[in-house]
Parts: C-alpha cells; sequence; structure tokens
C-alpha cells in the first residue's frame, strides 16, 4: 500500500514539474523570439546567435527565473 502511495506521488510530481516547465519554456519563448527554445528532462534549453552577449546584457534574461513566479 505504501509502495502505491509513493509511486502516486512521484507521478503526480513528475507531472507537475513537466507543466512547470512547459509554462517556463513559453515565457521564454515570449522574451526570446529569436532563440530555439528546448525542453529536455528536468532543463530548459536556450540556442541561439548572440544569446550568451544578450543574456550577459539583458538583465531580463539573467534573471528570469525571478519573474516566473
Amino acid at each position: 500500500m505504501m509502495r502505491n502511495l509513493v509511486n502516486r506521488a512521484e507521478s503526480v510530481a513528475r507531472a507537475e514539474q513537466r507543466r512547470q516547465l512547459l509554462r517556463i519554456a513559453a515565457r521564454t519563448r515570449e522574451l526570446v523570439r529569436d532563440a530555439a527554445i528546448e525542453v529536455e528532462e528536468a532543463r530548459i534549453l536556450v540556442r541561439g546567435r548572440g544569446i550568451v552577449k544578450r543574456w550577459l546584457i539583458d538583465p531580463s534574461l539573467r534573471f528570469l527565473s525571478s519573474g516566473l513566479r
């Protein structure tokens, strides 16, 4: 019985994590329109020409996670 409860809790947690990742990826797409955004496992990859330079210049990208709550 306890094993079923743990399995269910892990399933719910994975689903919530995926939902949050997709939400953050969508918000990132709004901010960085010319970049490729990929959701991979438990991370979001942002790729594009000049993205590092843009990240250094634009504080809204550097502190992206603080604006997503």
